[in-house]
């Protein structure tokens, strides 16, 4: 249960490292007011919309409405956050990494956790503080692997380019 609240609040911490751009999309502000008055339903119905014409921020945020609701839907939600961790969006690469790392909601991996973390480490969208948790996650899973999987994992983070959905 620890682990579910450490990775709820990293969340919470670097979904403030994108409030800019969520402030620029008048719906996704919309949802997040809903979510933080109680009204999760409203808020997940106005991020699907937005969600489904991929905008990966609009992804990535269903994704954690989805996951932390009640009841949760962490099926759907690390489906979600695969889609917006391809596009790039840093918040949903380290949601997958912490997602592989723990074995929460789909099985451990710390090979692809380390690739997750890695690939969140280098986005320039980062605040210094959502970028300490990242580092912090990175040290967390890098103890769990040999050098040959820090290897793969490094070269796999370097080969990845995100994919605009549309």
């Amino acid at each position: 249960m620890r682990r579910f609240i450490r990775t709820v609040m990293i969340a919470v911490l670097l979904a403030g490292a994108g409030d800019a751009a969520l402030a620029q999309t008048s719906s996704l502000a919309e949802a997040e007011t809903a979510y933080r008055q109680g009204g999760v339903g409203k808020a997940i119905a106005i991020t699907r919309a937005a969600a489904e014409q991929s905008d990966p921020q609009a992804q990535a945020l269903l994704a954690f409405y989805l996951y932390t609701k009640v009841p949760s839907e962490p099926a759907e939600a690390i489906a979600w956050w695969k889609r917006a961790a391809a596009q790039g969006d840093a918040e949903a690469q380290f949601m997958l990494a912490t997602q592989y790392l723990y074995g929460l909601a789909i099985p451990a991996d710390y090979s692809a956790a380390y690739t997750w973390a890695l690939i969140a480490s280098q986005s320039a969208r980062l605040s210094e503080s959502a970028r300490n948790e990242v580092l912090k996650l990175m040290a967390e899973i890098r103890v769990r692997l040999t050098p040959d999987a820090i290897k793969a994992a490094q070269e796999a983070a370097l080969g990845f380019r995100a994919k605009p959905e549309r």
